[in-house]
């Protein structure tokens, strides 16, 4: 790296000069004491150490994510902002450090952020339902690689339906020549990590036109989330482990879980689609739900725990896809399934041929100690109501250690396992012994 004497000597100046000679020498001269330069709510958006990483090891590997790079410009908003451009090595890349610190002594970092300058003219923006239409022909035109197989979602005219039942979406958009060349979605809710509850970013649907990859717009699309909740630093993702080029893009960073996340499916054309089982919920069995909910998934990590009013909420949130008529019950057991095949299809490709499938998607689940067999009859019964409405498959989501996985995956035909990814928040040890809860609203 090229001499950093062009940063102003400047409260903000001083701590993105650490921060960028430290990342250039890989960790020279650092300490753990380093932390105390931030906030106790910094927002740190930029390759650093994670937490429970080894100190060298995360800024090796900090530093190689950023590669070798030469300070250009400066830009400053006072004393307590600036913003230093760099070009990366032989001018291949161009982007920027800004640093935000505290106006009181001794200036604490606040905001520490990484950004790719762009090789286009990008607009970002939320997008509209007058953006659907591009939205889902973009989506189709970039299906997810996972070997030798490759999968498109089309959602059809709806394309914001998935949004609906979030507690909080955005959809950001990228623009280059007015048309849409990229989207991300990013959905803001709370996981419960080792007993702490987060707000976290969950990013979803991330798609970029072929011809602008590489170029920038995966930051650019995703920089309206931090525009819109910048106290939220928190975020987490699920990479299946059949994505290779997603693997390698995070295969040195740190807070992977080891225990994976499962997604099965369920055949509604076989012989699993079984009677009519339990009864159709309501508001006044709220309380049940919640009870048996907060029984089957209250140890496993990334489950918060109901209440009445925050079940409720998430219930009557979007009607019209998934309310209290949609969750089948007993005494000790309940399924609640969202028919998202009738907006939402799915096509796989792979040597074998092609093949589309249009889902059910079970949102909410549980059953009390001893009542597996509830469970299971109610699943059978699910399937039989979704292959009447043209449906072929239901997916659930479980771990190995969860509540319910030997039965839950006796009676998939299909299984796909997903890496778990929290950077900051680090895999705690109860995740292996009481397994991980995906809220599938959310994936």
């Amino acid at each position: 790296m090229a001499s950093t004497s062009l940063i102003p000597d400047t409260p903000a100046g001083s701590q993105v000069r650490w921060y960028l000679e430290t990342l250039a020498s890989a960790g020279g001269n650092t300490s753990a004491a380093d932390f105390d330069r931030f906030s106790a709510s910094a927002s740190i958006r930029t390759p650093f150490p994670g937490q429970g990483e080894d100190l060298m090891e995360g800024w090796r590997r900090a530093s190689a994510a950023i590669g070798p790079f030469t300070p250009t410009a400066i830009e400053q908003n006072g004393d307590f902002s600036v913003t230093v451009m760099a070009d990366g090595l032989n001018n291949a890349r161009r982007f920027s450090f800004r640093c935000d610190v505290e106006e009181h002594a001794p200036h604490l970092i606040k905001m520490l952020e990484y950004q790719r300058l762009l090789d286009v003219d990008v607009t970002v923006r939320e997008a509209s339902e007058a953006d659907a239409a591009a939205l889902s022909d973009l989506e189709r035109r970039c299906p997810i690689i996972m070997g030798d197989t490759s999968m498109t979602i089309d959602r059809g005219t709806d394309y914001f339906a998935f949004t609906r039942l979030m507690e909080e979406a955005i959809v950001s958009i990228a623009l280059v020549g007015g048309k849409v060349a990229g989207v991300n979605c990013g959905c803001f809710h709370d996981i419960r990590v080792g007993g702490k509850v987060y707000r976290t970013l969950t990013a979803l649907h991330l798609r970029i036109d072929p011809q602008y990859q590489k170029k920038g717009l995966w930051g650019a699309v995703s920089s309206l989330f931090g525009q819109k909740h910048p106290e939220v630093v928190h975020s987490n993702a699920y990479i299946s482990v059949e994505n290779k080029a997603m693997q390698a893009g995070i295969a040195n960073a740190p807070n992977k879980w080891t225990v994976n996340a499962t997604r099965l499916q369920l055949s509604c054309a076989s012989s699993l689609a079984g009677p009519s089982y339990g009864r159709p919920a309501t508001q006044a069995d709220a309380p049940r739900i919640v009870e048996i909910l907060n029984a089957c998934h209250g140890s496993e990590e990334m489950y918060v725990p109901y209440s009445v009013e925050s079940f409720t909420a998430r219930v009557e949130r979007a009607p019209e896809f998934y309310s209290w008529d949609r969750l089948l019950m007993t005494d000790d057991a309940v399924v609640g399934v969202w028919p998202a095949g009738e907006k939402i299809r799915f096509v796989t490709d792979s040597k074998t041929g092609r093949v589309e499938s249009r889902r059910g998607l079970v949102v909410d689940y549980g059953f009390i100690t001893g009542a597996e067999r509830d469970l299971e009859s109610l699943l059978r019964a699910w399937c039989a109501q979704l292959k009447e409405q043209g449906l072929d498959t239901l997916t659930i989501f479980t771990s190995d250690a969860s509540p319910g996985s030997g039965l839950l995956s006796s009676l998939a035909v299909a299984s796909e396992s997903y890496v778990v990814w929290t950077p900051g928040i680090a895999e705690p040890p109860s995740a292996a012994m009481y397994g991980i809860y995906v809220d599938s609203i959310y994936f």
